[in-house]
């Protein structure tokens, strides 16, 4: 397909780079404030299906010590209350189903924090450990292009206000650039051999513009962030995949048991790796080795409880994360290199050195997977942050440089492909049709792990509290 050249943007048709960074952060804290909301019901959901067995396991420890120490009937308590609302179901009022519903959820809500809370730590040693397998180095003040690549990344800065960053060289053909770091206060600029031997100081200012852009943006933070969340949704989904399956089990206690100990990593890498993609191939991909003799062992009867408050749970958070959550967060992190883009314009005053830059660099590479989300460039899927997205993470090529042409570069494009009337009506009937099936496979769900959660863990409960008491 040949190349077409844009046409002359009028006075009234360009976009400066305020409005552009305006427009973009508008419309990303739009879809971030969503994704928020997502999120908030996603674990709210999660915590209030997965709460029985923990009010179970409470309150049979209770019994137990009971049996030597006077101790409080938690479970009496329960039960007790869920029979009054049922013999009052319809007087009861909205104050009093908003106070049951936070007291069903506080369990598997105290449970979400402190895997947060892990995970939080685990996410900042994988970057850690993904950059020491870098073997990273200082610019070499002998060599121009280091040298200089550290004066535009100290220009860009200064220009943004913001605490220079530190730079550091990655010996590598591919031809890309990078941030990285635990906050905003404590940034990596990584910028490979091969883009220092490919662009220009123009271009290589434009870099790192949208760096220190990045930056200055908080994507850093945000990537963390992103990460965290849906480190948790995954780890529910590999945990109840490991309940089902033994070997998968051992793959994932034997790398959590890693990631746990203090200290920098590969094992917090390949945890965090496998979370933020549960239905990938680091799933169970080796035989099960269960029972196949058609009768139910007694560890397959220890492990009833554990199905409707896990194996569903981490199931339904892992389905949602995959189908709902990802692409909106890839959404999210498109118009946040939209508005990098256009916040090295604005330190720059060269849209075209961007573009020009954008175009060396193509869909990017070299680079490893745990830092795919903080790059310039990106487009080839290679793992990392949002990999199993179905939108992926970084708007298309020719979309940022048309961008950058409302803001003044001269950008030569392919046509676009005009698509027939009929094909868009089909997309936008099996995406409503997708929603609705997904709609109700998600409430199918919660009903089957609702009636698990009563057959195999609330009535075994029921059972020895009665015994016990």
């Amino acid at each position: 397909m040949s190349a077409a050249e844009l046409p002359i943007w009028t006075a009234e048709e360009r976009e400066s780079f305020f409005a552009a960074i305006a427009r973009h952060r508008r419309a990303a804290w739009q879809v971030s404030a969503v994704a928020a909301v997502g999120i908030a019901i996603l674990a709210f959901v999660v915590a209030t299906l997965t709460s029985p067995l923990f009010y179970a396991l409470i309150g049979l420890l209770l019994d137990v010590i009971n049996l030597f120490v006077p101790m409080p009937d938690l479970l009496g308590g329960v039960m007790e209350t869920l029979s009054y609302i049922s013999d009052h179901i319809e007087t009861q009022p909205a104050s009093s189903w908003l106070y049951l519903a936070l007291v069903a959820a506080l369990p598997g809500l105290v449970a979400v924090l402190l895997v947060l809370l892990t995970l939080r730590r685990i996410v900042r040693e994988a970057e850690v450990s993904g950059a020491q397998e870098l073997a990273l180095r200082a610019p070499n003040p002998s060599v121009l292009a280091e040298q200089r690549l550290a004066n535009v990344v100290a220009e860009m800065a200064i220009a943004a206000n913001i605490k220079v960053p530190k730079v550091a060289i990655v010996d590598t053909s591919g031809i890309n650039a990078a941030v990285y770091g635990p906050n905003d206060e404590s940034v990596t600029v990584l910028v490979s051999t091969g883009l220092l031997e490919k662009l220009n100081r123009s271009q290589m200012q434009a870099v790192a513009g949208h760096l220190i852009g990045l930056i200055a943006n908080g994507d850093v933070v945000q990537g963390m962030r992103v990460a965290q969340t849906l480190s948790l949704f995954g780890f529910v989904a590999r945990l109840s995949d490991g309940i089902v399956d033994p070997p998968a089990w051992s793959r994932l206690w034997q790398t959590l048991r890693e990631a746990l100990k203090k200290g920098a990593s590969s094992a917090d890498s390949r945890l965090i790796l496998e979370l933020t993609n549960p239905f990938g191939s680091a799933q169970s991909s080796q035989p099960s080795g269960g029972n196949t003799s058609g009768k139910l062992t007694w560890r397959e009867w220890v492990r009833m409880p554990l199905y409707g408050p896990v194996v569903i749970s981490g199931f339904f958070g892992g389905l949602v994360s995959s189908v709902f959550l990802e692409p909106l967060l890839a959404l999210i992190w498109r118009r946040r290199k939209y508005l990098a883009d256009a916040i090295a314009v604005q330190l720059t005053r060269d849209p075209q050195a961007l573009s020009d830059a954008l175009g060396q660099l193509g869909n990017g590479g070299g680079f490893p997977a745990w830092c795919s989300h903080m790059l310039v460039a990106g487009g080839a899927r290679r793992g990392g942050l949002l990999s199993g997205s179905s939108l992926p993470m970084y708007p298309p090529h020719d979309k940022r440089l048309k961008a950058l042409a409302r803001m003044g570069a001269t950008v030569t494009l392919s046509p676009p492909r005009s698509m027939p009337i009929w094909v868009k009506f089909l997309i936008a009937a099996a995406g409503v049709l997708v929603v609705s099936l997904l709609s109700v496979a998600i409430y199918l769900l919660v009903m089957i792990s609702i009636a698990l959660s009563g057959l195999f863990t609330l009535l075994p409960t029921v059972i020895l509290h009665a015994l016990l008491r």
